[in-house]
């Protein structure tokens, strides 16, 4: 079972989240990263791409200091959603995508929402659908199974959560940086395996 493991970053504020997104505040794609996972779970692709968010342009300080990507290097290496999106469905094929929304069901489309709103917000009709999953009930149950107690997770801390963070010393990256945060997921998957990739091969199979 091939299966594709992606993330985004998007544009935020202080307290937008409590506050509901107000006014001209808007979920903007700035990076979508992914990874292609084989039958044998190695990586034999990987996508990451910059984009201009274009109703708000200027990224918040409080974006940059989370993700360290700055104004400077979206206008150099960022591209349109439009080209993003025609990208990343190129490199998705038809393989399910899993992101990590923790708190949530499996039927939860996590950044799959992200990328549907992102497509309304610049009018873009996909050519195809693509099937989101959301893949933090498999770490959840992962957690119970092993004795691990933890109530919240973000996906790029799970390398932390595990003390395996020296996988991922080698991309010279931080939690919240979607390439970050994809490998973190895989390399959870990977300390688990065999018994993850049961669980994914079971829930590849749910019908919803």
């Amino acid at each position: 079972m091939s299966f594709i493991i992606f993330d985004t970053e998007y544009t935020t504020w202080p307290g937008c989240q409590e506050n509901g997104w107000h006014g001209n505040q808007k979920k903007e794609i700035v990076q979508i990263a992914a990874l292609k996972i084989s039958d044998d779970w190695n990586v034999t692709d990987r996508f990451n791409t910059l984009c201009q968010p274009i109703i708000n342009p200027k990224l918040s300080d409080y974006f940059i200091k989370l993700t360290r990507i700055t104004n400077e290097q979206v206008q150099k290496k960022g591209v349109s959603f439009a080209s993003a999106y025609q990208k990343f469905e190129s490199f998705v094929g038809n393989d399910i995508c899993y992101s990590h929304a923790w708190g949530s069901d499996y039927q939860n489309e996590s950044d799959g929402n992200i990328i549907r709103e992102n497509l309304r917000l610049n009018q873009i009709t996909a050519s195809r659908e693509i099937i989101y999953r959301n893949i933090a009930p498999v770490f959840n149950r992962l957690y119970n199974e092993n004795n691990i107690t933890i109530s919240k997770q973000a996906s790029g801390e799970i390398v932390h959560l595990l003390g395996i963070e020296k996988n991922l010393a080698d991309l010279g990256l931080n939690v919240h940086n979607a390439f970050y945060d994809v490998y973190s997921i895989f390399e959870g998957l990977k300390f688990f395996y065999p018994q993850s990739k049961q669980l994914m091969e079971q829930l590849s199979q749910i019908q919803f």
